[in-house]
């Protein structure tokens, strides 16, 4: 849109803007009467209008907490990823407690409330590597877990923190929660093993067991788990 020096301002400008005919009209009226009409692009009006706004309105992110990946926010709720360093944890599935079962390298998705409440969460496994956006991930191996890579969390209410730094204890949170065989898919480990039996062979393998022996890829990157939240 071409730029007006002060003098060469019109007295009054009318914008016309036509859905149907995808066209944007300006009806110019000087101070000595004169009117004239010019059609101006669409694209070149919106790049008018955004170049001319500036706002000194930034949202803040708050202390965050430890191995956070990703954040995304609005003012209503914010949005995480936390890459998870601990490779062992406490687990239970049906009525067996298995004491410091060893894991791959996971990562979670929280989508949290202004009031620190988490309101939703995802995981996933990503290869046992430093992160970036293009680090391969693979089918997470148990259950409980949706294509999408939401987790069903049942009946359990999860949890509100009052500090952000405080997130980094949702992993253990959420892995210790009572597993059971819901959308569980044999075709997930290498092995082809039932969930009781999977479990069985893991328990006294060492981390890396996974990756020689039992995960599948599932085509996808940490960016397309980030993107998806």
């Amino acid at each position: 849109m071409a730029e007006y020096k002060r003098k060469d301002m019109p007295e009054d400008m009318i914008v016309r803007i036509s859905p149907g005919r995808n066209t944007i009209t300006v009806q110019e009226c000087s101070a000595n009467g004169v009117v004239s009409y010019r059609e101006i692009d669409p694209i070149e009006f919106y790049f008018a209008l955004n170049g001319s706004c500036i706002s000194n309105v930034y949202q803040r992110s708050g202390f965050l907490p430890e191995h956070c990946l990703h954040i995304s926010m609005n003012a209503e709720e914010r949005h995480y990823v936390i890459w998870n360093p601990e490779l062992r944890a406490d687990v239970i599935y049906r009525d067996t407690e298995y004491r410091s079962f060893p894991l791959p390298r996971l990562i979670f998705g929280l989508r949290v409330l202004g009031n620190g409440k988490v309101a939703d969460c995802s995981m996933g496994v990503v290869a046992d590597e430093t992160p970036t956006e293009d680090t391969p991930m693979f089918f997470y191996p148990f259950s409980n877990v949706y294509e999408d890579d939401r987790v069903c969390t049942g009946n359990n209410v999860l949890p509100r923190y009052k500090k952000l730094s405080a997130l980094k204890n949702f992993p253990r949170y959420l892995l210790g929660l009572p597993d059971n065989d819901d959308m569980f898919d044999r075709r997930h480990n290498r092995k082809e093993l039932e969930h009781k039996e999977l479990m069985e062979l893991l328990r006294d393998k060492d981390p890396a067991y996974y990756y020689t022996d039992i995960l599948v890829p599932n085509g996808r990157t940490l960016s397309d788990f980030i993107n998806r939240r």
